[in-house]
């Protein structure tokens, strides 16, 4: 994943997420503060991740990876295609170590990072669609940032209608993307590392109403448009001939306006039309294979802005 791999000791304050989560607009699919609106970028995402920019883009084709290459990738068992629990995962690792296979014992420790930070669909478990990504990167070393960006918005967009179902999603990056964007500029200096400088930026927790009572009261000069750790680049506008950017992820697919984001990319804020913000929103089974596949491979056929 580059230098920048998620930490897992960056404790996500699940009441700043739930007050992120009840500012999520389901119209905008953005964060909808009072004075000003926000939401994750795919290069905001790519700086924090630190993915490499040639690899191609993760796309779903209907089928998750074949159980016998998951045995292949980290020597699982032929009947078993997710490691469950930390026992089982424990299990895994001891017989690997016995058996001095070094290379798949390696690979367990990164694919278990996969389905319990990256794709966290069920609670302490590496399941089959997220065998499927770690199995994308490390054969093929594809970014899988555009979908996990659109699993995160898509959870987000779901339990803002669902009003307190769990989020099942990248907690971590969105909520490092949230407190940098608030409050990194005084503390992460300029050009950081967005993950391991991290903890240089002083938090408390707090309950779920003091975050809501501090955010309706940000004004435009509260915060940073820009994060500290954010450097200019190409930034994705177009994808084929959809007025937003469609993002495909594991379950589902939803779009996002960039021009709703343009003063974060460094670029002159926009007003983006009523098209552009009634952006694709679904769930993978209620639509046919043959429309995933397009929308999937339209992330091959972009238009970038330039610096």
């Amino acid at each position: 994943m580059g230098e920048s791999s998620i930490s897992l000791k960056i404790y996500v304050d699940p009441a700043f997420i739930w007050v992120l989560v009840h500012f999520w607009s389901p119209c905008l699919h953005c964060f909808e503060f009072p004075l000003f609106d926000l939401v994750p970028t795919l290069e905001e995402y790519e700086l924090m991740l630190r993915w490499p920019k040639s690899a191609g883009v993760y796309t779903y084709r209907g089928a998750h990876i074949a159980v016998d290459k998951v045995a292949t990738l980290i020597k699982l068992p032929s009947h078993q295609s997710a490691l469950v629990g930390s026992g089982n995962i424990k299990d895994h690792l001891s017989s690997l170590a016995e058996k001095e296979d070094w290379s798949a014992f390696n690979k367990t420790p990164t694919s278990i990072v996969f389905g319990t930070t990256l794709f966290p669909f069920h609670a302490d478990t590496v399941d089959h669609a997220a065998m499927d990504t770690f199995f994308a990167w490390d054969v093929h070393l594809t970014s899988l940032v555009p979908v996990i960006l659109a699993d995160t918005l898509l959870s987000v967009n779901y339990c803002h209608q669902k009003q307190g179902k769990t989020l099942r999603c990248c907690l971590t990056l969105l909520y490092v993307w949230g407190i940098t964007h608030f409050y990194a500029s005084s503390y992460m200096g300029t050009l950081p590392e967005p993950l391991s400088s991290f903890s240089k930026i002083p938090l408390r927790r707090r309950y779920a109403m003091e975050w809501k009572a501090e955010v309706e009261h940000w004004s435009i000069n509260h915060f940073s448009w820009i994060c500290p750790w954010f450097c200019p680049g190409d930034i994705l506008i177009r994808c084929r001939d959809y007025q937003s950017i469609p993002l495909m992820g594991l379950r589902g697919c939803i779009a996002y306006s960039p021009k709703v984001a343009m003063r974060q990319l460094m670029r002159a804020q926009t007003i983006p039309s009523q098209e552009e913000l009634e952006g694709l929103c679904f769930f993978r089974e209620s639509v046919n294979l043959e429309e995933i596949h397009v929308i999937s491979q339209s992330m091959g056929e972009t238009s970038l802005y330039g610096r």
